[in-house]
């Protein structure tokens, strides 16, 4: 089985976690996520299985849309509900113009901090390994871009019930982002800009690239007809339709499959909406994708060129992959 699966994770579960029980439903044990998802969070993971496991990076450059909960008044060492509280205070003055102006503020191009409850490493080590030792590390800030940050709703209600007890000001957010956004970060920072601190409580992930919620599928009915998921899957080809394509010969086929270079002659037909150094689907005449090319010299594609000029380079063949 080759293909994408758009599993909607369930709270409780890593992302981990459903990839192993995946491998173990569907009996295949080349199987992989794009975009790890929180254990509290839920909603979109796209699931990558067979050969389809060697497109997961060009998978995770696309953009990603959640909606979620933020409890303001109360901090925590995790950033989010699951973990121990670092500071209380009073959110009620919280005013829904004073949150709508914090939002546009977080818009745009901006530094973050990766959490110290994340996966990226420090010195060899994941960050997560050395909160769980207690430290703290300085890490450098990282550039996302928030491309849509709407507040839904501002109204009062009760923190979980691990944390603290009283009423507190919560807001339902909606927010597009790029990778590597950390939106847990998102929340105490704008937490701390209202000088009141704030976690994240509750978070969906809406959309991955072209997966959205609409069309994911539940694990529990896959742990119930495990065969249902040869109907659900998303064929290679299909999931990369974000990206352009060109086309080439048959001559060209057999050069690109031994991961040589394409020159103009070897082209039959293009999408020109591309850059140098942007990835395109390789496809035949047949309409079989044979793998992804990266351009490297838009000037190939000219009028009357020199039809022997290199213009991409194979970084992932697929051969027959569909």
């Amino acid at each position: 089985m080759d293909g994408l699966l758009n599993i909607n994770k369930p709270a409780g579960m890593t992302s981990h976690d459903v990839v192993a029980e995946l491998r173990r439903l569907l009996k295949e044990k080349k199987i992989g996520h794009t975009g790890t998802l929180d254990p509290d969070a839920t909603g979109v993971l796209p699931v990558c299985i067979g050969k389809s496991t060697k497109i997961i990076q060009f998978l995770e450059d696309n953009q990603k849309g959640y909606e979620g909960t933020i409890t303001f008044g109360i901090e925590t060492d995790t950033l989010d509900s699951s973990g121990s509280v670092t500071s209380i205070s009073d959110s009620k003055y919280l005013t829904q113009e004073e949150l709508e102006k914090a939002f546009r503020d977080f818009t745009g191009e901006i530094n973050q901090i990766p959490p110290m409850v994340s996966a990226v490493k420090f010195k060899g080590k994941r960050l997560y390994e050395i909160a769980r030792q207690g430290k703290t590390v300085k890490r450098k800030p990282r550039k996302i871009n928030v491309y849509d940050l709407t507040l839904l709703k501002l109204y009062e209600g009760k923190a979980a019930s691990n944390l603290a007890e009283g009423i507190y000001k919560k807001a339902d957010f909606r927010v597009l982002c790029s990778k590597g956004t950390y939106v847990r970060s998102l929340a105490a920072d704008i937490g701390r800009k209202l000088n009141c601190g704030a976690h994240l409580s509750c978070l969906i992930r809406t959309i991955s690239g072209q997966f959205n919620l609409s069309n994911s599928v539940e694990l529990e009915k896959i742990r119930e007809k495990p065969e249902i998921a040869s109907n659900l899957i998303l064929t290679i080809n299909d999931a990369l339709s974000f990206m352009p394509a060109i086309t080439v010969n048959n001559k060209a086929r057999k050069r690109f499959l031994n991961g040589m270079q394409l020159r103009n002659v070897d082209i039959n037909h293009y999408n020109d909406d591309f850059q140098d150094d942007d990835p395109v689907r390789v496809i035949d005449t047949s309409g079989t994708l044979l793998g992804i090319g990266r351009i490297i010299n838009t000037r190939g594609f000219v009028a009357e060129p020199d039809l022997h000029n290199t213009i991409c380079k194979a970084i992932k063949v697929l051969k027959n992959d569909t």
